[in-house]
């Protein structure tokens, strides 16, 4: 079994299915440690595949606690207090017919490529030990009081109304407690299910509705919470490299291929150098460790903080960025153009992009490590010349 770029993941019952939940449950115990704390997000499949890991850990003599539901970032949060290891049933920001299981470490953070091979072995060869344990807790106001305690202190959101969108997820309880504990009238809104015209995926949802409420902010998580989007009070999306240009800090910061040209030449312009790392916040977080940089994330929204939680964290991000910024002001950051598709049913063949260079522009073409897809980025100063050429990678994937 191959981990992808954050955990397994796919359709629930089919690729991820409660045999293979009972099995990482067992290989993390024996590769990581016997005390695993274990939490879901809200998808119909997570009950069942909880339970089928929670029988992994205690055949393999492990001690399971098993927190219901809770984001990741609270898991995270769980596990660095005390835990050998932490399993998080969720397959983030996909759609609720998919599931998947994060492992975390015992700081919290992600593994490296070194566990994760280790535990691809380990989940083939199953162990039954005696002396197992099981059982449940809550930790939702845990959660709230470690972020509560990481931010600002005192009611500085006291005056604004903000729109909250967890996407129907795992970190709805926990942001509207912090939310309001920080002084803020919290208008919740939701789709009909997780990551469905919702959330940090869907932000043109919560647009119309921060407009139609009269809202001076939105905060938008995915189903999760480890990613964030922001929206302003005319309902523009600040993503995760806008955050990242608002919680900029010297002498250096990290983004991946696919952060915006125009971030980097805005820290440039300021003397900050920025760093990319391949796609994933645990790539992220080994290109902080190297190079030493207190702020890392991605487009997507999943920001670091070498002084923050040990995962991505993204209430916890979008509420340092607007303690910093409150009126989410970016001048000085003039994205260029991106184009993006997401191209499914095909292989990732050798192509010949010197098109694109020629072009001035830059392409990323790379397999999904969440999803079946090849995704496909053009960039470029103007978006006529980015969607072209966008288009014309995508036919020749498909031809």
């Amino acid at each position: 079994m191959k981990f992808g770029t954050d955990g397994i993941r796919g359709r629930a019952g089919v690729e991820v299915d409660e045999a293979l939940a009972e099995a990482v449950g067992n290989a993390v115990v024996r590769v990581l440690g016997p005390e695993v704390i274990l939490a879901r997000d809200t998808r119909p499949s997570g009950p069942a595949l909880l339970a089928a890991a929670v029988r992994g850990v205690v055949a393999a003599g492990g001690h399971a606690t098993n927190l219901g539901i809770l984001p990741t970032p609270g898991l995270s949060s769980r596990v660095a207090a005390g835990g050998s290891a932490g399993i998080m049933v969720t397959a983030s920001h996909n759609p609720p017919e998919d599931n998947g299981l994060k492992v975390l470490g015992a700081g919290g953070g992600k593994l490296d490529a070194a566990v994760l091979r280790a535990l691809g072995a380990a989940i083939d060869t199953p162990v039954a030990a005696a002396g197992g344990t099981a059982r449940e807790a809550t930790a939702v106001d845990d959660y709230v009081a470690v972020l509560l305690a990481a931010l600002p202190p005192g009611r500085w959101l006291s005056g604004r109304r903000v729109l909250f969108d967890a996407a129907s997820g795992a970190g709805a309880a926990a942001g509207e407690a912090v939310l309001r504990a920080l002084g803020a009238d919290v208008v919740p809104f939701g789709g009909p299910a997780i990551n469905v015209a919702c959330g940090a995926v869907h932000p043109e949802h919560a647009a119309r509705a921060l407009r139609e409420h009269s809202c001076d902010v939105g905060v938008l998580l995915d189903g999760d919470g480890d990613r964030i989007a922001l929206l302003d009070r005319d309902g523009r999306v600040l993503d995760g490299d806008a955050l990242l240009w608002l919680c900029r800090r010297e002498p250096r910061m990290v983004g991946t291929v696919m952060t915006n040209l125009g971030l980097e030449r805005a820290l440039a312009r300021e003397g900050i150098p920025l760093f990319r790392s391949p796609v994933g916040d645990a790539e992220v977080a080994a290109a902080m460790r190297e190079h030493g940089a207190p702020v890392g994330g991605e487009p997507s929204g999943h920001l670091l903080f070498a002084d923050g939680p040990p995962t991505a964290d993204g209430l916890y991000a979008g509420l340092r960025a607007l303690a910093a910024h409150p009126a989410l002001e970016t001048s000085g950051f003039t994205p260029s153009h991106q184009a993006h598709s997401a191209v499914r049913d095909v292989t990732l063949p050798e192509l010949d992009l010197r098109f694109i260079e020629a072009a001035g522009a830059r392409a990323v073409v790379r397999k999904s490590g969440t999803e079946p897809v090849v995704r496909v980025m053009v960039e470029h100063e103007d978006a006529a010349v980015a969607t072209a050429l966008r288009d014309r990678v995508v036919a020749m994937l498909r031809a």
